[in-house]
């Protein structure tokens, strides 16, 4: 698999949709689902596929004149290379930093932290 790559928001919409169907889908399809609001032309959404096949994130398989598209990674997959990035450009890779932010920002209810205490006790 090659190195992952920030995907842009437009592009992690369509992924969203790509994810979440399961199976491998057209165009066409896609361009039904897109999210409330989103007017996107063919040519637009065809650009935003080239570019997640050029990041590694999809992949196209022509069956008669369709392009069927379907992940190469997985959704799971990709958070988590989201949640490295995060940590490495605003805790400079410090995941002790990440959570001691996480820890002082109040947001961590009880359970939360049991959840956590848990797994890492694993």
């Amino acid at each position: 698999m090659k190195k992952l790559q920030r995907i842009s928001e437009a592009e992690k919409q369509i992924m969203e949709y790509i994810w979440k169907a399961g199976r491998p889908v057209t165009t066409s399809e896609i361009i039904r689902h897109l999210p409330e609001g989103k007017s996107w032309k063919q040519n637009t959404v065809i650009t935003f596929l080239a570019r997640l096949m050029k990041k590694g994130i999809l992949k196209a398989t022509r069956i008669g004149k369709a392009n069927y598209y379907e992940p190469c990674v997985t959704e799971q997959e990709y958070r988590n290379f989201e949640i490295k990035q995060f940590i490495n450009d605003v805790h400079k890779g410090s995941i002790l930093g990440f959570i001691t932010a996480l820890c002082d920002s109040g947001d961590l209810t009880k359970e939360d932290i049991e959840s956590i205490m848990k797994r890492l006790k694993e």
